[in-house]
This record gives C-alpha cells, sequence and structure tokens, in this order.
C-alpha cells in the first residue's frame, strides 16, 4: 500500500497521473464526503465540495506541504473550509448546538455513505476526552462550520477565549492521537 504523502508526490510528480489521484479519492472521499454533509447537511452540496478539492488537488490550486503535517489532516481542512464556503454563499444558518452531542453519528449521515465505523468510534472516542465546553466548540467550529466571532456571539463569550478554547481543543486533540499512535507502534 502506497503511503500518502508518497501518493500525494506520485499526483505531482507525475504530470496528470490520474490513477494517483483516484487512489487518493477512494482513500478519502467517504470521509470527506461526511465531514462536508454534517456541516451543509445537503448531499448535494456535500459532492460539490469534494469534487472542488479533488479538483483543486488535480488542477494544482491546493498544494500540500508534507513538512507541515499529514496529508489527511491537511484534506480535511480543505474540505471543512469549502463547505462553509458553500454555506456561506447559500447563506444556510447553522444548527445550534445540541447539547448531547456525541461527535459523528452514523444515523446522521446518509446510509449510501456511512463513514468507516472503526474511523466514526475513534473520532468520537478523542471528541469524548474533551470537557462539554471544548465539545461545543468543536462542534460549532467543525462540523456546523460556524465561525469563530459567530460562535463567540452564540455563546455570549469574548473571541478571544474562543479563539483559545478552539486551539486549545485541537491540541487535546492532537496530544492524544499522538499518544494513541505511539502505543500503537510499540505494540
Amino acid at each position: 500500500m502506497v503511503d500518502e504523502n508518497e501518493l500525494y508526490k506520485m499526483i505531482f510528480e507525475k504530470r496528470d497521473d490520474s490513477k494517483s489521484l483516484e487512489l487518493l479519492y477512494e482513500r478519502y472521499e467517504s470521509l470527506l464526503f461526511n465531514l462536508a454533509y454534517k456541516i451543509t447537511q445537503d448531499a448535494q452540496s456535500s459532492e460539490e465540495v469534494l469534487q472542488d478539492v479533488f479538483m483543486k488537488i488535480w488542477n494544482k490550486k491546493a498544494i500540500f506541504n508534507t513538512g507541515k503535517g499529514k496529508l489527511s489532516t491537511w484534506l480535511i481542512t480543505l474540505c471543512r473550509n469549502k463547505a462553509i464556503d458553500v454555506i456561506r454563499k447559500k447563506k444556510i444558518k447553522g444548527f445550534p448546538f445540541n447539547e448531547n452531542f456525541r461527535g459523528i453519528q452514523s444515523e446522521s449521515l446518509p446510509k449510501s455513505d456511512l463513514l468507516n465505523k472503526e474511523v466514526s468510534a475513534e473520532i468520537n472516542k478523542v471528541i469524548s476526552y474533551l470537557n462539554k465546553d471544548q465539545q461545543k466548540i468543536i462542534d460549532l467550529f467543525y462540523y456546523q462550520g460556524l465561525s469563530q466571532q459567530r460562535i463567540a456571539n452564540n455563546l455570549n463569550t469574548p473571541l478571544g477565549t474562543v479563539k483559545s478554547q478552539i486551539r486549545l481543543s485541537v491540541q487535546h486533540l492532537n496530544n492524544y492521537l499522538k499518544k494513541a499512535s505511539r502505543k500503537e507502534s510499540e505494540d
């Protein structure tokens, strides 16, 4: 199996390497579609987001820097940003925070494109380690695509506090994932 960074290099080093792009698409299509769907709440918009993300890669309008992180994180960021753009363009309002938020629930996703149960379970497990305020911030920012300013307004919290909570939540998630990754490599 080709490493994700090698796969990305193959797309850019080999001119018009559609096979590598297909493989990248197959690996991440479900995850990215479901993230877009969670944000847009619309299958057609989610398809458009997915298409735009991969067209940006194919047309070399989005360039991944291997020194700055993982390809999967970069793809998720591209997808999230595009989904938020779609919401703003269509002027779709975000949904209020669900106090019983439990991460990605497979029953809320389209049956034809469910996230891999293992990935969904891992995401939910990691998010469950955050406190309720951090879970709320992750839901509003990453799943509902609200801007930091809008979150601050909705929660009646200073913007600086919202930014700090997002940063802290992401740091906690990264630390957990790093520990889990080290533990797996030791086993």
